[in-house]
């Protein structure tokens, strides 16, 4: 064998798994397919790194979705989490000279605040413990080979190992070498992939009629763009059933709809669904708001609804979006607003229950907006105490290769680094048993 273990893909988890198996004393070729590692860490969090989150590691595991829902992901990440999760990160990075900062939402990062940072120190300890490091090489397949794996790259290249690690990414970012290669490769060697699909991502809002009924045109607030709306309640209906709900910030684009909250859902939503979003959070139950926009209307009737809505705490372009999409006049005196515009109003402004402004959606973002992917190698196939697929032994796999997609906010750069440190372990670890043996 050319090595003990051949590591495909050299992001955050493939360098933590090329440092777990260096560590336990393998001979470790880590192998990249684009010129330099980890280019999508490096677009992380805007170029700053928000690595991991600062909550408990039991809040974590209900941030995750997968095939089977998020406490199916979170119930198969727990071995890992609680192996390598937020502490011992912070530690490993303290340790070499790289200290970590949380912010006021939780987020973690480096206090430089720079990717580039934390990807050096990796690479650095990767080399420091033996680690070959070989990029612009891709991997385009892997067979059986004896007891151990032959990998074959372009240009008919191959090269044998023990133990493989596949840890190559999704699909999403492609120019940051997301290619979706690692699932060809799994499949290849006899594992079902999920059907993959662009997670995190934006969602491309249309007016009119979809299949699913009627909301209100989109193209006034597509004047609004840049703006966001704080901490509001987010719900998403299917056929006029409620499917899914949150919590998070929105913000509008020209297009439709992006922001934490946004992204944290876009999971569980298919075109045709309704969003409705409060665009006056903690204004109240769309009664209450009702009740406020009455007694506005009997104490300033001679005001424009302009300024009626805007008392609701809307920005001066959000406030004209929302009459324009009902057709009401933003000139026109309080006092005429009929019974029917004030409930629209209500609805649209209030949070609770079936309150929030509706929007319809025409698609959610590609490949190239979603930041991560979800779906991948069937989780039932790899065993989560260890990262070892269920179906060929000395095959691991970790990190976004696997069907599991995290929240914003750290939740997926963690769970690939602590899925990949546990893989990296195992795929030597098996090798000294079999050592043992012989």
């Amino acid at each position: 064998m050319d090595h003990d273990v051949i590591i495909i893909g050299a992001g955050p988890a493939g360098l933590f798994a090329s440092i777990g198996a260096a560590e336990q004393g393998a001979t470790v070729l880590l192998v990249e397919r684009m010129p330099s590692p980890a280019r999508k860490l490096l677009a992380s969090g805007g170029g700053q790194c928000n690595l991991t989150h600062a909550g408990a590691m039991d809040d974590f595991l209900g941030h995750y979705g997968s095939e089977k829902g998020g406490v199916a992901a979170g119930r198969f990440l727990k071995p890992s989490l609680y192996a390598f999760g937020r502490a011992a990160l912070g530690s490993f990075c303290a340790e070499r000279g790289l200290a970590l900062e949380t912010t006021y939402e939780g987020k973690v990062f480096p206090a430089t605040r720079r990717a580039h940072d934390l990807l050096d120190l990796l690479v650095k300890e990767a080399k420091r413990l033996g680690v070959t490091i070989g990029t612009g090489r891709r991997a385009l397949s892997a067979q059986r080979d004896g007891e151990g794996f032959r990998i074959g790259f372009e240009a008919g290249a191959s090269e044998a190992c023990r133990s493989l690690v596949i840890a190559t990414g999704g699909k999403s970012y492609a120019s940051t070498g997301s290619s979706g290669d690692g699932w060809l490769i799994a499949a290849g060697l006899g594992h079902r992939i999920v059907e993959p699909a662009p997670a995190l991502a934006p969602v491309i809002v249309a007016g009119g009629t979809l299949a699913g009924g009627t909301c209100p045109p989109f193209a006034p607030f597509a004047a609004c763009s840049g703006n966001a709306i704080r901490d509001t309640a987010i719900a998403v209906y299917r056929k006029g059933r409620k499917v899914a709900a949150g919590r998070g910030d929105v913000l509008i684009t020209h297009r439709g709809l992006s922001g934490p909250g946004i992204l944290d859902l876009s999971r569980g939503m298919r075109q045709g669904d309704e969003l409705r979003v409060a665009l006056a959070p903690g204004m109240g139950t769309v009664e209450e708001v009702g009740r406020k926009l009455l007694a506005e209307i009997d104490g300033h009737g001679g005001r424009g609804l302009f300024r009626l809505v805007q008392a609701f705490g809307l920005v001066e372009s959000v406030a004209r979006a929302l009459l324009a999409s009902h057709s009401l006049p933003a000139d026109m005196r309080s006092s005429l607003l009929t019974r029917t515009g004030r409930q629209l109003l209500a609805s649209s402004l209030a949070e609770g229950g079936d309150a929030g402004h509706p929007f319809r959606i025409a698609s959610l973002g590609s490949w190239d907006e979603a930041m991560v992917s979800a779906g991948g190698v069937a989780l039932e196939e790899v065993d989560p105490k260890t990262m070892q697929s269920r179906l060929v032994p000395g095959l691991c796999l970790a990190g976004e290769v696997l069907d599991i997609d995290g929240d914003t906010g750290g939740y997926n750069i963690q769970a690939a680094i602590s899925t990949g440190r546990l893989a990296g372990a195992c795929a030597a670890t098996r090798l000294q048993e079999r050592t043992a043996r012989l």
